[in-house]
């Protein structure tokens, strides 16, 4: 994979996993109590376990990436379009009343960070079938970085109330991940 191809891929990637986080700061910041410094430790725990997460996934994916090698591209297509079908129907379902969370407990900020990483780490278990070491943290600094800025913007239109729609999000991020999952199957089969 030429380096120009990996890092839209993961670009692309780190923008398609972060909707979950950015759709739950959109609905964080509709409190308009959130503080920036509040807002700040949001981002950065979303971030944080949404950048974990992929390369935990590398990590287990790694450890039996050689009894499925010749099968890998599939798993990878798989999770990313299972995956991808979950964010468009969570998309579909989302309202935004019943999401409004209590940003000032950390535990509630710690729960909400450990629930939108979790597709995170299946992505990882993905990726770990065709990347590298160094290419597998990479993809986790650039998802960990996306997140966190996608997380403050979600809380600033939040907390202005003109955004782009969570349903529209969630969606973007399904296709996108779906995208990258045909992906795996195209490259392993023309190349």
């Amino acid at each position: 994979m030429n380096s120009i191809a990996f890092l839209s891929e993961a670009f692309l990637l780190g923008l398609a996993l972060s909707m979950d986080c950015f759709t739950v700061s959109i609905t964080c910041g509709l409190q308009k109590s959130l503080s920036l410094r509040r807002a700040l430790f949001m981002a950065f725990m979303f971030a944080l376990f949404q950048g974990l997460m992929p390369f935990l996934g590398c990590v287990t994916g790694g450890l039996f990436k050689q009894a499925v090698e010749y099968s890998a591209h599939w798993i990878s297509f798989a999770l990313l379009f299972i995956l991808g079908l979950k964010m468009i129907m969570e998309g579909r379902r989302f309202t935004l009343r019943e999401k409004l969370f209590d940003t000032g407990s950390f535990k509630v900020i710690l729960l909400l960070s450990i629930a939108t990483s979790i597709d995170a780490f299946l992505a990882g278990i993905g990726f770990a079938m065709h990347q590298t070491f160094f290419q597998q943290v990479f993809t986790s600094v650039v998802i960990t970085v996306i997140t966190f800025v996608m997380s403050l913007i979600g809380w600033k239109m939040g907390e202005r109330f003109t955004f782009i729609k969570p349903r529209f999000a969630l969606s973007l991020g399904g296709v996108i991940l779906i995208l990258l999952g045909v992906k795996s199957l195209v490259i392993h089969y023309l190349l």
